[in-house]
């Protein structure tokens, strides 16, 4: 009797090989502490905003405070993650972007939510970022 060792071929995709796509996600300058900010954002009357729990990144588990937000004008979620976490950046490539706005799911966020974010006091700048490259999209690929 002769056993043969036969190597199993599994069907692992290397990140290169997997395209991952996810909406535009939206950087936010402030000054405000992370309390004065979800105070600010839940004053305005088209919003509602929940704690939620902390985002942790995919690779180094850094936790990253975050809010749930909702545009009361069409029930549309999204989350509020602070960039800056317990060990790292959520984003790393924007080191000055103090909170990402990230949509749940695979819908693009409303341009109308992200002009009245623009406009709320203590915000300094609103703006879509670049696309995220497939290594930095595994952070937000979780959020869905």
């Amino acid at each position: 009797m002769h056993l043969y060792f036969i190597p199993y071929m599994s069907n692992q995709f290397t990140l290169d090989e997997l395209e991952l796509e996810y909406p535009i996600i939206y950087g936010v300058s402030t000054a405000l502490r992370h309390i004065r900010l979800g105070f600010e954002i839940e004053c305005h009357p088209d919003f509602l905003v929940e704690f939620y729990e902390d985002v942790e990144g995919y690779l180094d588990k850094s936790a990253h405070a975050s809010f749930l937000i909702t545009y009361l004008e069409d029930q549309t979620q999204f989350l509020a993650i602070r960039n800056k976490g317990t060990k790292s950046l959520f984003y790393p490539r924007y080191k000055k972007v103090d909170y990402l706005l990230c949509a749940i799911g695979d819908e693009e966020l409303n341009p109308e939510i992200i002009k009245l974010f623009a406009k709320l006091k203590g915000i300094s700048l609103c703006f879509a970022l670049d696309k995220p490259q497939q290594r930095e999209i595994l952070n937000f690929s979780q959020l869905q």
